[in-house]
């Protein structure tokens, strides 16, 4: 085995705290021994700034790499001013470059409107004839020549420093003429660290890309992987896909401009579900049974699929519902674990192929120098291993504790109600509506309330009194959250969101804005074909399937939930779970070991003298 050394830990602040210096001591040992380590830190540990000196002093020693994946666009700005700072302050020769989306990135007016499938189609078939003069310039094949294209080059990344987000490297681009997607690439190849999204080194054919063009390896790296607890999620989705009624009605459509006479497709495709059901609302298929729809038509018909769509995309700027079929066509013979669903939903039908498996993909943080996979919320620590493949002889898992005061959290379970299917009732949503009105009363301030479902908010919501209810509703687009968030945040009142959604996991509230949060019952999946084949796969294959596919993820988006009222030292937050089920072992495992629950049927009365307190300690100051 290589033994390595280390000359001292670079860290930006004056020094680490007593919590980040454990922290980062356990991640350096587990690089020194090429072992993963998988951390639970709860929020306020500073954990991007203690996986990054760990990691940046180790890699300077051994001449290694980086790659700092995260879903959130606000982590990427922590990173790069982690890298920056330390690179200033301790005059070390870093360089970090922040990559996005290829979409994302585009400045060719031509596509860079388009949307889904077709901007990525289009985009592959313009490099590739040539025909996009951004990517003809960094290649040197357009505006310069090759010799000029290089220095150029060279001339922006010594004007680079050490590190800048993405728009001013789109901004660059423009400036340059150069593709911005690529231009990122060429930085990354001058640089030792990687800032960029799960799927930049997770997805096969992404990672060929960045690997090659930065001139980075895998085994030689280090790969740090911020809000791990999202990862097999996000991998899962990706891997999955569905097509349904209406969009086979989008495919007739586009194949009548483009001037075909095309069968009827959706039609058919409904008499098929409609049979293939009988009187079940969803029913588990073969690959073969869909194959056998398909052969009814002319097989003519699909081999054109692919000109009409991007022909639509491109005149059009939408999402192509014949590309859409295409991509769903061609990945429904893989071989990855997956369940194949058709279902009915009211008056249309859907056919879809969820992956299980995310392994398959998340498997390759097996292959790197050591891959450090943390988050507020990687419990248990065990199933995510498994989960994601992570080899465990060589996977090192520390759960931490708050860093946090238990003085400046209130945990409360309150008894005598519950979101049980059985017990969804207008009586006990009566129940439930009650206490949050009485919790809302003794709160000096602001009150998010976090749902199981939206069924269950709607039964509730009519029930509550207040005059400042925020409310989020199924399908809202990014722009309608952040007004309803801002209107939160200047007004007070009260937060209506659902566990496992935007407002309960990607939103920090850091203003103060948020004083209680009720957490209303156990988010638990559905018990539908695709969660029944979930827990019957990870039955197989670890012997806990109801813990991996059912149990644990339910209680996770509870966890999730309530982290969003501590996010800095100052900060107090009063929770009340709000269903007598979080006494149950199975359930009661999220709670820190440290602070301490109370068992009540009266949670108001609690709220009102942890907040009292509060003002009390205030005054006497």
């Amino acid at each position: 085995m290589q033994i390595y050394f280390v000359v001292r830990i670079y860290f930006r602040h004056e020094k680490p705290r007593p919590f980040q210096k454990q922290f980062i001591a356990d991640i350096y040992s587990a690089l020194t021994k090429q072992q993963n380590f998988m951390a639970h830190a709860p929020t306020g540990s500073g954990k991007t700034d203690a996986a990054l000196s760990a990691a940046l002093s180790f890699a300077l020693e051994t001449k290694g790499d980086i790659f700092f994946l995260t879903p959130k666009i606000s982590q990427h700005k922590i990173a790069i001013e982690v890298a920056t700072e330390l690179s200033s302050k301790h005059e070390l020769p870093l360089r970090a470059v922040d990559i996005i989306g290829r979409k994302h990135a585009c400045i060719n007016k031509e596509i860079a409107k388009l949307e889904g499938e077709g901007f990525y189609h289009l985009c592959e078939l313009k490099r590739k004839k040539g025909e996009c003069a951004f990517y003809n310039n960094i290649l040197g094949k357009g505006l310069y020549g090759k010799e000029e294209t290089e220095n150029e080059l060279n001339e922006v990344i010594r004007e680079y420093g050490y590190g800048k987000m993405y728009g001013e490297i789109i901004e660059k681009g423009r400036e340059k003429n150069f593709c911005p997607y690529e231009l990122m690439l060429r930085i990354g190849a001058a640089s030792n660290i990687i800032i960029g999204d799960y799927y930049h080194l997770l997805i096969p054919a992404i990672r060929e890309t960045i690997l090659s063009k930065t001139r980075k390896r895998v085994d030689t790296s280090i790969v740090i992987v911020d809000e791990a607890h999202n990862l097999a999620n996000r991998v899962r989705e990706y891997l999955s896909s569905t097509i349904n009624t209406f969009l086979l009605r989008g495919v007739e459509k586009e194949l009548r401009l483009a001037g075909f006479k095309p069968p009827n497709i959706e039609e058919e495709f409904n008499r098929w579900a409609s049979e293939t059901l009988g009187e079940k609302e969803e029913q588990s298929i073969k690959k073969e049974d869909f194959y056998e729809f398909l052969s009814i038509f002319e097989p003519d018909l699909f081999s054109s699929l692919e000109e009409v769509g991007t022909a639509f995309a491109a005149a059009d700027g939408k999402r192509s519902a014949s590309l859409k079929l295409v991509y769903f066509i061609d990945s429904w013979d893989d071989s990855f674990e997956s369940v194949r669903i058709l279902k009915m939903d009211r008056s249309s039908f859907s056919l879809s192929k969820r992956m299980l498996d995310p392994s398959v993909l998340t498997s390759i943080l097996n292959e790197t120098h050591s891959s450090i996979l943390m988050s507020g919320t990687l419990l248990p620590l065990e199933m995510h291993r498994d989960v994601l493949g992570l080899d465990k002889g060589r996977t090192i898992m520390k759960a931490y504790p708050s860093p946090f005061s238990k003085d400046s959290i209130l945990n409360l379970i309150c008894t005598g109600v519950t979101t049980r299917y059985p017990e969804r009732t207008e009586e006990n949503y009566a129940k439930i509506a009650e206490r949050i009105n009485s919790i809302t009363a003794v709160t000096p301030g602001g009150v998010a309330v976090f749902f199981p479902s939206y069924n269950v908010m709607d039964g509730v919501i009519p029930l509550i009194k207040g005059e400042r209810t925020y409310v989020q509703t199924p399908n809202m687009k990014p722009k309608e959250v952040r007004r309803l968030l801002n209107d939160f945040t200047e007004n007070g009142g009260m937060l209506c969101g659902v566990q496992g959604g935007s407002l309960a996991e990607g939103i920090d509230y850091c203003r103060g804005e948020l004083k209680t949060i009720v957490i209303v019952g156990v988010a638990l999946d559905e018990m539908n074909l695709e969660t029944e084949a979930l827990i019957e796969y990870y039955e197989k294959k670890f012997g806990k399937g109801w813990e991996y596919g059912y149990l644990y993820p339910g209680a996770i988006k509870a966890l999730q939930a309530a982290g969003r009222g501590r996010r800095k030292e100052t900060d107090r937050v009063a929770v009340v779970y709000m269903d007598e089920r979080f006494k149950w072992k199975k359930y009661n495992w999220i709670f820190d070991r440290k602070e301490t629950v109370l068992v009540t049927s009266q949670p108001e009365r609690y709220v009102r003298e942890f907040w009292s307190l509060k003002d009390r300690n205030s005054n006497q100051t």
